[in-house]
């Protein structure tokens, strides 16, 4: 009882000499500001996954971020982080995002951020009405001119857009028509930049070809184009290998466009194709084809 009345004794007539004398002995713990602002920066693309909004915005500032942390592999903290680094700053990690992989990003990043040079910006005051225009309600924005470069626009839109019709044929490894060579030509001449601005960042590559490199090639359509040899028994278990690798390289990279890639990693360990079919030259041949075959249907028009 006696130490109850104590505390209560304390409570209610001594709390403004605790508060004004004590209570600031005990310094609250400092949070780094930048790390707070980029957690807010990825629960605001947590959220945005949630709700289908765009997440384009925040998307960009994080890639930012992990490109400036990638010049700074000098410091151990830095170097330490730099799978998650550079992993962020692939098209393939934010086509499959998930909420669990971003806290991973979060709490990888969050502390790395002071190792960045600091600049200072000089302050602008604006009076004006932001509006938008040309929206959909209940679907995402997409701000093109928001992305920094050409390159970027093209890939975010066709990562974004892969279910269009000439998209989704390249990606399944399926022909164009002369009308959907038309429409991607527009779009990436036309709607995405200028048929300058795709000379100067990809040369003569055909669109194509280009798209397929984008958004490579949905794995079904790859088995399907090797699956005689899929389902038949007619190769050894490192002939079989070499078919797998095939198959992931082109679902990643959209075509082989050089036969050398097949002299070096990963197809290296398992073997040459020489070597894995010297008593089968026929079979080397027919795969070689198909590989040939998908490369020839990102090119060709039905």
């Amino acid at each position: 009882m006696e130490s109850w009345i104590t505390i209560k004794h304390l409570e209610t007539i001594e709390i403004s000499d605790i508060r004004e004398h004590i209570a600031p002995l005990i310094r609250p713990k400092k949070e780094d500001e930048l790390a707070r602002r980029f957690d807010y920066l990825v629960y605001s693309i947590d959220l945005g996954l949630l709700q289908s909004k765009s997440i384009q915005s925040p998307v960009n500032i994080v890639v930012q971020t992990a490109e400036k942390l990638s010049a700074k592999y000098s410091i151990p903290q830095v170097e330490k982080k730099k799978e998650i680094i550079e992993k962020v700053q692939t098209n393939e990690f934010w086509d499959k995002v998930t909420i669990i992989e971003l806290d991973t990003v979060r709490e990888a990043l969050r502390g790395l951020l002071q190792y960045l040079d600091r600049q200072v910006r000089p302050i602008y005051y604006t009076n004006f009405t932001d509006s938008i225009t040309d929206g959909t309600p209940g679907e995402p924005l997409y701000g093109g001119n928001d992305l920094k470069n050409y390159r970027k626009k093209v890939e975010f839109y066709l990562k974004e857009h892969s279910d269009k019709l000439s998209v989704y044929k390249l990606k399944n490894n399926k022909k164009l028509t002369e009308t959907d060579l038309r429409e991607l030509e527009r779009i990436l001449w036309t709607e995405l930049g200028s048929k300058e601005d795709y000379i100067k960042e990809y040369g003569e590559t055909p669109i194509g070809r280009l798209v397929r490199k984008i958004v490579g090639v949905d794995r079904a359509a790859v088995n399907e184009a090797f699956s005689c040899f899929m389902s038949e028994e007619r190769l050894n278990i490192n002939q079989m290998r070499f078919v797998n690798l095939i198959v992931d390289y082109i679902v990643a990279n959209g075509n082989i466009e050089d036969n050398k890639v097949l002299m070096g990693e990963p197809f290296k360990s398992v073997g040459s194709i020489t070597t894995l079919f010297k008593d089968d030259m026929s079979t080397a041949k027919q795969i070689m084809e198909i590989v040939n075959q998908i490369k020839r249907n990102s090119e060709e028009i039905a």
